[in-house]
């Protein structure tokens, strides 16, 4: 299977905070990959570097092969990091015809890709009055439209009700059977066990759990919850 993602040895320092450590990480092409940790233990700082919004300041990430320039392989990551940034008083589709036209990308697909997420094409309603529910959505949307290989998203799941969670886990399911490498960051740990295919913990800078989700589920069945939020606590 092709590695998507390789992270080898990583090390980034803010000042004389170190937020990754030895940090080494493979993704499969086709993985939903979930990675787990407490706020700050570096989830978001791993994103920045997958996407090329930040560097490393030892050790090697490699995007598809690519590892000196990720700039060369952007147009096949789609990725939200933080609070989505839309532009507010345009509605869904204008706002995906912006991101194509800085992706360099065709807006062929701008109708079938909110289709896809369950938007109306035919919503003119400004994104300033768009449900939580809805503005994730349209997250996913902008991921997609320029028809990425691989998606990083950052706690796609936070502030959606419980039909919300189990609209986009189905959503995000379909994707991956599209032949497309998802690797998001959750807190909602009954759902990281429904979507994932691979699960990881991240623990002060330091990835303390890798694993397939099939194996995970076999070894510790209904403690499995149990068992990573130890993981994310620091329990060895």
């Amino acid at each position: 299977m092709m590695n998507v993602v390789e992270v080898q040895n990583v090390e980034k320092n803010y000042g004389a905070k170190e937020v990754l450590k030895n940090f080494s990480l493979t993704v499969q092409k086709g993985d939903i990959y979930v990675l787990l940790g407490r706020n700050g233990a570096g989830k978001s700082t791993l994103f920045k570097l997958l996407t090329g919004l930040s560097k490393a300041t030892n050790g090697e990430v490699r995007i598809f092969n690519e590892t000196k320039d990720i700039e060369k392989v952007k147009t096949k990551i789609g990725s939200n990091i933080n609070e989505p940034v839309f532009y507010e008083h345009l509605s869904a589709a204008e706002n995906l015809s912006i991101h194509c036209d800085y992706m360099k990308a065709s807006k062929n697909r701008i109708e079938e890709w909110l289709k896809v997420v369950g938007l109306s094409v035919d919503n003119d309603r400004p994104v300033k009055e768009y449900s939580l529910g809805m503005r994730q959505r349209l997250v996913l949307a902008r991921c997609l439209v320029h028809d990425p290989e691989l998606l990083v998203i950052d706690e796609p799941l936070n502030g959606l009700d419980p039909r919300g969670i189990k609209q986009f886990r189905e959503l995000l399911e379909e994707i991956s059977l599209l032949g497309k490498t998802i690797i998001m960051s959750s807190h909602i740990l009954t759902e990281v066990e429904l979507v994932a295919t691979r699960i990881g913990v991240i623990y002060d800078g330091h990835l303390v759990l890798n694993d397939q989700k099939t194996a995970l589920v076999s070894a510790h069945q209904n403690q499995l919850e149990d068992f990573l939020i130890s993981k994310m606590e620091g329990e060895y």
